[in-house]
């Protein structure tokens, strides 16, 4: 059985007029709070403040998780993109090796015998345009 002290800890937070004790760490509460208060006000003044608080509740519920799975899906482009970035440089670092290692200059690519020729020139990104 859980002590009463135990049972009074929390952040005492407040969503759409009802006050909440909420365990765990308390900047990160309130943050989410405020989020989800303000995401209830919204839905509710958009209907004129006619809608039962569990409805309006689990419209903002159906609208975080729609933000939540849309930018889960932007994550996973961006990872997969990410990781095809990555394979495309392993290989062109793999063969840039073997050429090196065979010493066959002729089988260079032309973004390979261009970047000889042309020496790159990296401009200081800290300097103030």
């Amino acid at each position: 059985m859980a002590d009463q002290k135990e049972q009074v800890q929390g952040v005492l937070v407040e969503i759409l007029g009802q006050e909440y004790r909420i365990g765990g760490n308390p900047k990160e509460i309130h943050s989410v709070a405020e989020y989800v208060d303000h995401k209830m006000r919204s839905i509710s003044d958009a209907h004129g403040g006619n809608l039962p608080k569990a409805q309006v509740a689990i419209l903002a519920a159906m609208d975080i998780t729609a933000e939540l799975f849309r930018i889960m899906g932007e994550r996973k482009v961006f990872t997969t993109k990410a990781h095809d970035s990555i394979d495309r440089l392993t290989k062109l670092v793999e063969e840039r090796a073997k050429l090196s290692e065979s010493g066959d200059e002729e089988q260079a690519s032309p973004l390979e015998r261009r970047l000889r020729e042309q020496p790159v020139r990296l401009q200081d990104s800290s300097a103030v345009t």
